[in-house]
């Protein structure tokens, strides 16, 4: 059986490796040079800086992200970078003062109840609906007691909800609620289910590996190529080709047609509709594509520093800039275990629609008021990092930034948005996108259709590899040279 993939993310190289282990003959397509999509990593000068990677949710001992790489063949292939497990998130507060929130979800309670007293019963309740929520999860249930009660508040109302039905208000509040702007969203509009996926993972211990998304990345293509499977880089796709009930060939931009028994695409729905054309999809699926919004884009800004920022440490830092928009940001350098060169990366969620201005125009060839915008957008940005840590402010050499603009490039999605199509309370949080169209042989993966992150877009790739081949891949007793229990219980299924 010959199966070809469109995309060479983690969720296309994740069912890559597991279709070409049972024995499938696999072609992958990536439009770029390097594979990667958001875990592409770039050189500036004497700088290596990470598209969009930042950490691992669910990437600390014990979280499912180690025995998924195990499973793939690719754990020993990584080095895991330490956190400051006391401070593995810094929130940073208006007035100038900071809540550090530790690693584990236990622990976190306990901080956030030293911090809150007054509130601790109600923040009680609020991890207990978050433990809730992983539980509900076969993927992500290890990370919890196999005792935890299931949740007593519905997971599709919004997070912000949640905190008040559970009595946490004020401060407390705000800072439990922030962590929504991992996911690029607010906590007003973020299921609970979908925070306790992905804040909760983040929450139970992320982690970084050395030579960030790249580390992830080239263990996976080089198994890939191990097992016989095929990557074809600078070959995007041109067209998708079918009949009535089926595609027959997708066609590259070299002019090549590429046959196969089953098309996986990884990449933003949209951009499949756009290459079949009218008649690919059902109506129905057609009219959820084009209504369903995409997730916030992102300003990414990357700076060269000629010392390492030690007072940024080993943590993720979240702030508010402008009094709305949510600043992340970190010292990737201060993690790896040798990097002559420092470097720090930040990044604000904005909305797509802030460059639509200039959607038309090229790379390299932007107009002069775009890039004022951006140059606008990485003085915000240093700024507050700046005032908030004074002893980097002399430290800061060369400096490069990227907006919606080139998210569009490197993942094609409508309007640059980071996290694929919108997952919040209206939309992908309550009413998934299916995974298949009206062509029989044409599949969805990747994080728009499952939940988005490094960990959310590989076990995307596990289901729908076992969905397509019909049996549990995430089973160690599924990978022929491996004798080892350790199923993940998640039934296949092609909704």
């Amino acid at each position: 059986m010959k199966a070809l993939i469109i995309g060479a993310g983690p969720s296309g190289l994740t069912s890559a490796v597991l279709l070409a282990e049972q024995g499938w003959q696999v072609t992958v397509l990536e439009q770029h040079a390097i594979p990667g999509g958001l875990l592409q990593r770039f050189r500036r000068g004497p700088y290596w800086f990470d598209t969009g990677f930042h950490f691992i949710t669910g990437g600390g001992p014990g979280g499912p992200f180690r025995p998924l790489a195990e499973r793939l063949g690719i754990l020993d292939r990584i080095q895991f970078l330490p956190h400051d497990l006391e401070r593995q998130f810094r929130i940073h507060l208006p007035d100038g003062g900071a809540v550090d929130l530790p690693a584990g979800l236990t622990e976190c309670e306990a901080a956030c109840c030293r911090y809150w007293p007054e509130l601790a019963a109600g923040i009680a309740r609020f991890f207990a609906e978050l433990r809730a929520g992983l539980k509900a999860k076969p993927w992500l249930a290890m990370l919890v007691p196999d005792d935890t009660p299931p949740a007593t508040i519905d997971p599709d109302l919004p997070v912000s909800e949640v905190l008040d039905r559970c009595g946490v208000n004020g401060l407390a509040k705000e800072v439990i609620g922030c962590l929504a702007g991992i996911l690029a969203m607010k906590p007003e509009r973020t299921p609970m289910g979908l925070y306790a996926t992905f804040a909760g993972t983040s929450i139970a211990g992320s982690c970084r590996a050395e030579n960030g998304g790249e580390a992830i990345i080239t263990p996976l293509v080089e198994r890939l190529k191990e097992l016989g499977g095929t990557l074809l880089l600078n070959r995007g796709v041109a067209s998708i080709e079918f009949t009535e009930r089926e595609v027959t060939a997708v066609v590259d931009v070299k002019g090549s047609r590429h046959t196969a028994d089953l098309y996986l695409a990884t990449c933003h729905p949209a951009e499949v509709l756009r290459l079949t054309g009218p008649g690919g999809m059902r109506p129905s699926l057609e009219e959820k594509i084009a209504t369903t919004p995409d997730s916030a884009s992102v300003v990414l800004v990357y700076a060269g520093l000629t010392q390492p920022p030690e007072a940024l440490g080993r943590s993720h830092h979240f702030a508010r800039i402008h009094g709305d928009e949510d600043l992340y940001y970190l010292a990737p350098s201060n993690f790896e275990t040798a990097c002559d060169h420092p470097y720090l990366e930040a990044m604000v969620w904005v909305p797509g629609e802030a460059v639509a201005h200039w959607r038309d125009t090229k790379k390299g060839k932007r107009p002069d008021d775009y890039e004022a915008w951006k140059r606008r957008w990485e003085q915000d940005i240093l700024n507050e990092i700046t005032t908030r840590h004074p002893t980097i402010a002399g430290t800061i050499g060369r400096v490069w930034s990227s907006t919606p603009l080139s998210v569009h490039d490197y993942v094609r999605s409508r309007n640059g948005g980071a996290m694929g199509l919108s997952h919040d309370v209206g939309h992908i949080g309550t009413d998934p996108m299916p995974r298949r169209s009206r062509l029989k042989n044409l599949f969805f993966a990747g994080q728009s259709i499952g939940h988005p992150g490094v960990l959310g877009a590989m076990i995307d790739g596990f289901v729908m590899a076992g969905a397509i081949v019909g049996k549990d891949l995430a089973n160690l007793d599924s990978r022929p040279e491996v004798r080892k229990s350790g199923s993940f219980g998640m039934p296949p299924k092609v909704s």
